[in-house]
């Protein structure tokens, strides 16, 4: 009697799973379209065509002149930049987090202290430092993008790292496992989510500090681009551009959720 009570909200909860993510489909695209409805009212009632471009006007003048050869050009050279800085963020910022946050409690405490500094500090303001190191060009945009990427990806991988239950060790470690083995099997996939989801945010920041540096100082990419259509006030194609970065982040962020929550399978929902 009491397994067939049970079952009966289990199963309704399964039932209602499909609606409430329907229902979040329809708010979450309603919103986007009543954002765009009211945009292109805004446009259209007050003429500022000039400086705030209709979505219309952005589809049917700024987006052919984006998707010219010229400037898929430039939003390659932006795009290989891009994945080069990811991939180190990628690489380097879990390992240097696992490392902080597993090595001892002193290391670890006194790291995130260190990096919590390094955070919080604008980076815009040292990149002549990486064109004196590296030139103009790849290497100090790419390293631009890299370190505006892995110190938010090192910081929350130390904290995850740190946060390893201690018995789950215990238990590797009783079974004969060393540290390496269970820092490989025990503690890296007790962190792959949060892992994957500092990494979220290390795309996007590397994604900025590229746009960034070739806003300051680049001669070719997507951030000249938006400067020239700045300067020649060229308003469709400059926001027709924005909104393709914004799609290509919005699919890297996308194909890092479903990497997530592949990853969070079979773990128990956090408050």
């Amino acid at each position: 009697m009491t397994a067939i009570t049970g079952a009966a909200p289990a199963a309704a909860r399964r039932t209602a799973r499909p609606r409430e993510a329907a229902a979040v489909r329809l708010v979450r695209w309603g919103t986007v379209a009543a954002l765009v409805a009211v945009w292109e009212a805004v446009t259209r009632l007050t003429g500022s065509g000039d400086y705030l471009t209709s979505p219309s006007r952005i589809v049917a003048d700024g987006l052919p002149k984006v998707l010219e050869g010229d400037s898929l050009t430039l939003v390659g050279y932006t795009t290989y930049r891009f994945l080069a800085a990811f991939a180190v963020t990628a690489v380097a910022g879990p390992a240097i987090g696992l490392l902080l946050g597993r090595l001892n409690k002193h290391v670890y405490l006194g790291g995130r202290d260190v990096v919590s500094v390094l955070y919080a500090l604008p980076m815009a303001p040292l990149y002549p430092l990486f064109v004196l190191w590296l030139g103009l060009g790849d290497g100090s945009e790419i390293a631009f993008g890299a370190i505006h990427g892995i110190i938010p990806v090192i910081l929350m991988t130390m904290t995850a790292g740190a946060a390893v239950e201690p018995a789950v060790l215990d238990s590797g470690r009783a079974m004969g496992a060393g540290r390496l083995r269970r820092l490989l099997f025990l503690v890296v996939p007790a962190c792959l989510p949060d892992i994957i989801g500092a990494l979220k945010i290390g795309a996007a920041l590397s994604l900025l500090g590229v746009l960034l540096a070739e806003l300051m100082i680049s001669v070719d990419g997507v951030g000249t681009f938006i400067s020239t259509q700045i300067t020649n006030h060229g308003a469709a194609p400059l926001d027709a551009m924005v909104l393709v970065v914004c799609a290509g982040a919005l699919a890297v962020n996308a194909l890092l959720s479903a990497i997530e929550r592949r990853a969070s399978r079979g773990r128990p929902d956090r408050p």
